[in-house]
């Protein structure tokens, strides 16, 4: 801002000497011509062009002034006014009412008396332009720098929240990779030290923790993508019921031994949408009703709308107003990024995701068009 005010300041100074340098030489020529080329310069010039100096006769020794200003026309009076109480041999600049000029006396000599004349040049409106200018510029270093401020400000708060997410993000993740890692290390040092002797249970604790961890992994490498921007959607018509029917196949297993009922109602239908990501997104939702239920699942297909129920009770508003973060930590304790990263997905695909209460239980609803 210092720069912008000091080029201002000098831009300044320079038009304006500029301005005082034009008067100065039109005011020399006006003095070197006699009077019939004046009166062709005055012909020549009778538009009233900028830096065109006119001449003011101020009266010789021998003569009345009144019966000069009797000729003069009241823009003249005011300039001899202006020089009598401003007497210099020197160029002057001058201030009269809202006009501005240049001028400069001289006398001529002759055997019988000697002449005063007056040359003066009207710049009015240039000063007052270059000001404007001046001002404008101004203004816009202004706004601009305070644009600039406003914009730095918001970016750094903005990137002080990124920090500050990828911070909690790296925190969560490293507890949500260390809890499955101290349970596998838990139960390896009981085999090891002969405390278990039921071989099978440890085997199928330590392989659903792996399972956790992988899945969790699994995740976070497909929202590192995402985020990258090195993944973008593919999209071909997609058929929705057989990608339903596909990612319940191999939960299937999960689903005969905690005795869950799923019914489908299922409408034909496509929907054009990038084929892995929606499968990681509806296998997400899917799997997370399978989790939490405890006896029934319903999933309806219908006026491109997938919903998914469970009953596995109401959650708490607080809850619900956290249910898409990266790892909340519900009121059961369970955290993860599987519901945040469907709702990404879904919202790169011009979708909505949302959630509610619905028969005591929990209903997800993909709404599949904008």
């Amino acid at each position: 801002m210092a720069a912008m005010l000091l080029s201002l300041l000098i831009l300044n100074i320079v038009f304006n000497k500029k301005i005082e340098l034009r008067a100065e030489n039109a005011i020399k020529n006006v003095f070197t011509l006699n009077s019939d080329e004046y009166l062709n310069y005055e012909s020549e010039n009778d538009t009233g062009s900028l830096y065109y100096a006119s001449l003011v006769y101020m009266g010789a020794d021998s003569e009345n002034r009144d019966d000069i200003y009797q000729i003069l026309t009241p823009k003249e009076k005011k300039l001899i006014d202006w020089y009598e109480t401003h007497p210099s041999d020197e160029m002057q600049r001058a201030k009269i009412n809202e006009a501005t000029y240049y001028m400069k006396a001289r006398t001529e000599y002759y055997e019988d008396s000697n002449e005063r004349l007056l040359a003066y040049v009207d710049v009015t409106g240039e000063p007052e332009l270059v000001k404007e200018i001046s001002f404008g510029v101004l203004l816009d270093a202004f706004v601009i720098a305070a644009l600039g401020a406003a914009i730095g400000y918001f970016l750094g708060k903005k990137l002080e929240q990124n920090d500050k997410a990828q911070k909690t993000f790296f925190e969560n993740t490293s507890h949500e990779l260390k809890t499955p890692l101290m349970a596998i290390c838990g139960y390896a040092e009981e085999i090891e030290m002969g405390v278990i002797t039921d071989y099978s249970q440890a085997g199928r604790m330590i392989v659903s923790q792996t399972e956790r961890m992988s899945k969790l992994i699994e995740d976070i490498l497909y929202l590192s993508k995402m985020e990258s921007g090195t993944e973008p959607l593919k999209c071909e018509p997609i058929e929705m019921a057989s990608l339903v029917q596909d990612i319940l196949m191999p939960l299937e297993g999960i689903v005969n031994r905690r005795n869950l009922s799923v019914s489908l109602e299922l409408d034909e239908g496509y929907v054009n949408g990038d084929p892995e990501k929606l499968e990681h997104a509806v296998a997400n939702l899917i799997t997370n009703s399978v989790k939490y239920a405890c006896s029934q699942i319903e999933i309806s297909w219908k006026n491109q709308v997938l919903s998914i129920w469970n009953d596995g009770g109401e959650l708490s508003t607080e809850d619900f107003s956290h249910m898409f973060e990266r790892f909340h930590t519900g009121q059961n304790g369970n955290s993860g990024i599987g519901l945040a990263l469907s709702k990404e997905i879904v919202e790169m695909h011009g979708w909505k995701l949302s959630a509610k209460n619905d028969r005591h239980g929990i209903c997800l609803s993909m709404v599949c068009h904008s």
